[in-house]
């Protein structure tokens, strides 16, 4: 699944600051970056998992359903808000630059027990459907191609983006959300972009912290890091000491909802999906849609999209995910516990 992702980066020719051996190295830590984001539960060790840190019955796989590109368009709004309300998807993000998201923000006014983060986004990937930044124009030069509009890659994002107007406009993202009524529950980096950097990343888990907004990130084992070392990616002192120093809740593994030849297929490849998942906290993302000619045309992966939205109201996986083993969970409720826990904490050190 690592690689797959990777591909549909399509590591091309690309416009680049720097030349080849720039472009060359920039690459590998591309590569070794966004696998922190995509950490297999394969050969986990028996650690303590986040899920036991937070208190969640031992043993259990628990699962956060994340429903992500809301705001992108006007049919993953209502597909987005038909889960939420249907129950079992209890988190989703959207991305505060695109055409659709004040569409949604009144939606979730209404609806304050719907749990909606931020997809921190830089790249708008589609040919004929795209949007810029939300910092003001000429505000992030770095961020944008000729036209204005974010890098369609997000290679060329990490090759061209300045720290400075990185971080102006992810706190311009934040700023849009908050003074449109939207209170962002969790962060997560669209595309990976924002991983695939060691100086974005650092950017990226800072304005968490500051916001004290949980970032979607993967916890980093010893293992993982043995790991990464013996595939040829070794990772640095100061990103390891990053991801150590990050305080705020972290998840086990993240997994993506696999693609398909057809419906049927797709389903059988997410349920071994469920089946295969470790103990610990693991975020399944999506992206839901419902069907139109609009979304086809701007959305080459729409059939995904729609049978997505299909899988998440399935009897079949509804049972899998409400049997013995499974426990839905959202980034709401685990800062509840993580902040629970350290109140806890708080009061047995006082007490002594």
């Amino acid at each position: 699944m690592e690689m797959s992702l990777m591909r549909s980066y399509r590591f091309g020719a690309l416009p680049v600051v720097g030349g080849r051996s720039r472009q060359k190295s920039l690459r590998r830590w591309a590569v070794g970056l966004v696998g922190l984001l995509l950490l297999s539960t394969a050969g986990r060790a028996l650690a303590e998992t986040w899920a036991e840190r937070l208190d969640f019955p031992a043993g259990k796989k628990v699962v956060v359903l994340h429903a992500t590109e809301l705001g992108m368009c006007y049919e993953s709004n209502v597909a987005g808000e038909r889960l939420l309300d249907g129950g079992m998807v209890r988190s989703a993000a959207a991305m505060a630059p695109c055409p659709w998201f004040n569409n949604l923000v009144p939606w979730c006014a209404e609806h304050p027990q719907a749990e909606v983060g931020l997809a921190m986004t830089l790249n708008s990937p589609s040919q004929n459907y795209r949007w810029k930044p939300v910092a003001s124009q000429g505000l992030v030069p770095s961020l944008t191609d000729p036209n204005g509009y974010f890098w369609q890659e997000p290679l060329q994002t990490m090759v061209n983006a300045t720290p400075d107007d990185v971080e102006r406009e992810l706190e311009a993202q934040i700023a849009l959300a908050k003074s449109s009524g939207l209170q962002p529950t969790h962060l997560s980096p669209y595309m990976g972009t924002l991983v695939m950097r060691p100086d974005m990343m650092e950017i990226y888990l800072r304005v968490a912290r500051r916001h004290w907004i949980p970032a979607v990130v993967v916890e980093l084992t010893p293992e993982h890091v043995e790991r990464f070392a013996q595939a040829g990616y070794p990772l640095p002192d100061d990103v390891i000491q990053m991801m150590a120093d990050y305080p705020l809740p972290k998840v086990d593994d993240l997994q993506f909802v696999p693609p398909g030849d057809s419906y049927e297929a797709k389903k059988q490849a997410f349920l071994k999906v469920l089946r295969d998942l470790s103990p610990g906290i693991t975020q399944i993302t999506f992206a839901p849609a419902v069907e139109s000619e609009s979304l086809k045309n701007i959305a080459p992966d729409w059939q995904q999209r729609v049978w997505e939205t299909q899988l998440m109201s399935d009897d079949q996986v509804r049972r899998m995910l409400q049997g013995e083993g499974y426990v839905l969970t959202d980034w709401r409720e685990m800062m509840d516990r993580f902040e629970g826990a350290a109140a806890s904490a708080e009061d047995e050190k006082s007490a002594e």
